[in-house]
């Protein structure tokens, strides 16, 4: 008997719940650790023999070398570092490298790597979720920051072969991706992200209309300061028409911080 994909979360990677800058509302970060917290314990209670993660790099990983659309991580250990924090993680190279090949005979062109840096969009969510014992993780790269990216639809694709993948692999497997909500780093719209937009989206999910965001453009998205919503997107492609649980939606005055479940 196979085992299958046990789970799915989406969880925000602002680096304001790490750093835990002044700038911050303290209840409001603690609120988003207690949504994180849950998801731990859910984590825990899957027993997940990997947590394959879907998450975009701040051009720590890929920037004038190679900018791939999407990318696997298939090395036996991969290690990145965020301000005073280092982090190393293993691999789960089986099923890292299954999910390349496999990829790759449905047609998706997909870049590997044993050597680039983690970046903290995986490493937030982990340093809150991972469950004790620890697992291997699968880092799945997606572009969402630098032009051209791909489009929702084919974000939306590969979630959807990633899902068959994972179905037929005998591990148990939690599918997590990383990132969002509104938020327009490095312009004047940084203290106005669209909160309202976010709520939609949320209510849309809660209902299992996740098809929907992939007849997004990648325009709307970047209008919405969502562009990251592409590894959620991913993530929808794998998980179908299950409905969403919101752990929580916190709006700071930079960011709308979600923390999501699919009970699958």
């Amino acid at each position: 008997m196979g085992a299958m994909l046990v789970g799915a979360f989406v969880c925000a990677h602002t680096p304001q719940l790490l750093a835990r800058p002044d700038t911050e509302d303290r209840e409001l970060v603690l609120r988003v650790h207690a949504a994180f917290a849950r998801v731990k314990r859910r984590l825990e209670a899957l027993r997940p023999d990997a947590i394959a993660i879907v998450a975009g790099d701040h051009i720590e990983a890929f920037f004038l070398n190679a900018v791939p659309a999407l990318a696997v991580y298939v090395g036996a250990e991969c290690a990145g570092s965020f301000g005073r924090y280092r982090y190393r993680f293993p691999v789960h190279e089986p099923l890292a490298r299954a999910i390349v090949e496999q990829g790759i005979e449905r047609g998706f062109d997909l870049l590997y790597t044993q050597e680039a840096p983690l970046d903290y969009a995986f490493y937030v969510p982990l340093h809150f979720t991972m469950p004790a014992p620890a697992v291997p993780i699968v880092p799945l790269h997606v572009n969402v920051y630098l032009p051209p990216q791909p489009t929702p639809r084919r974000c939306h694709e590969w979630g959807r072969a990633l899902g068959e993948i994972l179905r037929a692999r005998p591990e148990r497997v939690v599918l997590m991706a990383s990132g969002g909500m509104s938020h327009f780093p490095g312009t004047d719209r940084y203290a106005s992200p669209e909160f309202d937009w976010d709520r939609r989206v949320l209510e849309q999910l809660g209902q299992g209309r996740g098809l929907e965001l992939a007849a997004l453009t990648g325009e709307e998205l970047d209008k919405a300061g969502n562009i990251e919503l592409r590894t959620w997107i991913t993530l929808l492609g794998a998980v179908g028409d299950a409905r969403a649980l919101v752990y929580c939606y916190e709006p700071s005055w930079h960011h709308g911080n979600a923390v999501v479940e699919w009970p699958l």
